[in-house]
């Protein structure tokens, strides 16, 4: 069965602890998760899978059948899908279809451009900056030094919403260096972050204006 590279936010819950986190691979038998702490293998995973263009998560259950933990760009899991509604694997069906027809880019959720301020540490240094585009499974921090890709980072965003600080962990996904012709800077996926952080992070993504 095909698969496809897919980003998009994902809850789950195991052994009673709920973690928010992004997806990184999707076929209509299971699901790559991202996870520096992923489940063991045979874990059971209860699962929330926010698809684009759906107005309520897809519900799965799902079990654990490879797992990582080395290596922050190889860190999570894979989950066969033991319980999934009808309707929501069609659903799966019909979204894989459709991408493999068009063979568009893996990011499914446009990214919404901001400014707000974001402070991140990585295993080395500790940064403050500002973020200048931000989507519900990752951010794009505006760095002159940024991280390499597939590193671990933390990252911590003071949303104008008047609420505290929310943070993440996350893995860089992307990085530009200076002295080209886009703004130096790294993108971040989002990655075992809480259920406050998802709540906050979509209330404002939802409060942008869309072009």
């Amino acid at each position: 069965m095909a698969s496809a590279a897919l980003v998009f936010p994902v809850r789950y819950v195991c052994d009673g602890v709920a973690i928010q986190t992004t997806s990184r691979e999707l076929s209509a038998l299971g699901i790559a998760v991202r996870s520096l702490s992923p489940p063991n293998v045979g874990a059971r995973v209860s699962m929330a899978l926010y698809l684009p263009n759906t107005a309520a998560p897809e519900v799965a259950i799902g079990r654990v059948a490879r797992s990582s933990a080395q290596a922050p760009a190889d860190a999570g899991f894979w989950a066969d899908f033991i319980v999934v509604d009808p309707q929501a694997r069609m659903r799966i069906s019909n979204l894989l279809a459709a991408r493999d027809e068009a063979r568009r880019p893996e990011r499914t959720f446009a990214r919404l451009p901001v400014h707000i301020q974001v402070r991140f540490r990585t295993a080395r240094e500790f940064s403050e900056e500002h973020a200048i585009n931000l989507s519900r499974g990752g951010i794009f921090i505006r760095s002159d030094e940024p991280p390499p890709v597939n590193s671990a980072v933390e990252v911590e965003l003071q949303l104008p919403d008047g609420g505290p600080p929310v943070s993440s962990a996350g893995v860089v996904v992307h990085q530009v260096l200076p002295g080209g012709k886009k703004e130096a800077g790294v993108g971040i996926q989002f990655v075992d972050s809480s259920d406050p952080f998802r709540e906050r992070i979509d209330r404002y993504m939802d409060s942008l204006p869309k072009n």
